[in-house]
């Protein structure tokens, strides 16, 4: 049986994503990722990867969602196999308010989360 959309609230899955629900069976999962932050060191330099960050768009992002098995997997996995940050962070409709959780091994009930302004997330991802 195909997987359904599961959140009720976009206004399609892809046509990549219709495909796979049809067409393979239900243990077959598949989830995309949100952003890799790149940088460039030096100038002319090439870009390197220095985070992932998962957004998710909440009204309150105080009020944090929990999150699908499959993209708490894929970030927890992250952390593991890639050895780069691995943010998660929920953003309100018009990115002025931002809960950010650093995943980590040791916090998978994502206690440790930090409420920032839209200027304290800019600072943030620039520090990186």
């Amino acid at each position: 049986m195909p997987q359904e959309e599961i959140t009720g609230r976009r206004v399609g899955p892809s046509n990549y994503s219709k495909w796979h629900r049809k067409a393979l069976p239900n243990w077959c999962y598949v989830v995309n990722g949100d952003w890799f932050e790149l940088r460039r060191k030096s100038i002319g330099g090439n870009l390197e990867i220095v985070a992932y960050i998962e957004t998710i768009e909440v009204e309150n992002p105080a009020e944090y969602t929990p999150l699908w098995p499959a993209t708490k997997s894929l970030v927890l996995q992250m952390v593991q196999k890639i050895g780069i940050p691995v943010f998660v962070v929920w953003h309100n409709p018009k990115c002025t308010k931002f809960n950010v959780w650093r995943v980590s091994l040791e916090d998978k009930s994502m206690k440790k989360k930090r409420v920032m302004d839209e200027n304290e997330y800019k600072s943030f991802i620039m520090s990186l």
